[in-house]
């Protein structure tokens, strides 16, 4: 159903994740060849925000890498007037071998999922309303049952555009308000920080396959750990250790494209646990991440994975 487009997506994701490592490391100093490609994506990045339709829609939502002055970009934009501008803007400018444009279109996304939802459309007498912005695909209709709901979930997402879904579906005759939290994708090595100013970086992420949603987020740095039992007259009550500890997204305040904010201070221990391999599970091969991540960044909770067999 979706094999050419998984093809251009793992094409899109590969040179993506490539280029990530091999970015040069921030205070290291660059090559010659090196600091051509800075300087080209300082053109390209100059160019694509001096077209006020990109600057004021979809500028923040493309990401650009520079390697031999091949430009590659990824992300996710609005449509595809879009697109064109896009290549307009760096058309003419000096300096380029290649660009790889593995830009997503909404309205490509949106015609591509409604297309995959028309088979159950006609199998359960129903009807799906779908709308994206920037690879977010919100979800709508009325439906018999809660089978059906979920089915339609996962039909978008097996769509390896689709960044992540929102589900306003409701049940026939029933009416629900489902309130689903907002849509967070907390970046890789960003730093998230606690009421008490204590700070951790995001090292993975755990994703629920259904929606393609993030459910929560793996913190690396030193937390307070807090000991069980009566205190002795020569034992500390606390202590900071490196620790890996898994935030639910329900407790970020907000995120930014550089760090995140949280609802808990680093010493409320019971809102969090510490990392633990035995629960999660890297996702299938063939499984394509969402956008921005990288098949490395993400995780699968175990007892989800299996109530999915």
């Amino acid at each position: 159903m979706f094999s050419e487009q998984l093809y251009e997506n793992t094409s899109a994701q590969i040179s993506r994740c490539q280029e990530r490592i091999l970015t040069p490391v921030h205070g290291k100093s660059l090559s010659p060849v090196e600091k051509q490609d800075e300087e080209l994506k300082l053109d390209v990045t100059n160019a694509l925000w001096g077209d006020a339709i990109i600057r004021s829609l979809d500028f923040y939502e493309i990401d650009i890498r520079v390697r031999n002055r091949v430009v590659t970009l990824s992300g996710h934009i609005t449509s595809s007037r879009s697109q064109n501008r896009v290549k307009n803007a760096l058309h003419l400018l000096p300096g380029i071998v290649e660009v790889k444009n593995f830009l997503v279109s909404d309205d490509q996304l949106v015609l591509d999922v409604a297309s995959a939802l028309g088979s159950l459309e006609h199998a359960y007498d129903c009807k799906f309303f779908t709308g994206a912005s920037h690879g977010v695909v919100s979800l709508n209709g009325i439906v018999r049952d809660k089978n059906i709901r979920l089915l339609a979930e996962r039909c978008v997402s097996e769509n390896p555009h689709t960044r992540g879904v929102i589900n306003n579906i409701q049940f026939m005759g029933i009416k629900q308000n489902f309130s689903d939290a907002p849509f967070l994708q907390p970046i890789i090595r960003e730093t998230i920080y606690f009421l008490d100013w204590v700070s951790g970086t995001v090292k993975q992420v755990i994703v629920n396959p259904n929606n393609r949603r993030v459910m929560a987020m793996v913190l690396q740095g030193k937390f307070i750990r807090q000991l069980d039992g009566p205190p002795s007259m020569d034992d500390e009550r606390t202590f900071s250790l490196e620790r890996l500890i898994v935030i639910p997204m329900s407790a970020v305040r907000y995120l930014t494209k550089t760090s995140g904010f949280l609802y808990i201070t680093s010493a409320e221990r019971n809102q969090y646990m510490d990392f633990a391999p035995a629960h999660f599970v890297a996702p299938p091969y063939n499984w394509t991440p969402p956008y921005p991540y990288c098949p490395e960044d993400v995780l699968f909770s175990l007892e989800n994975h299996e109530n999915d067999i």
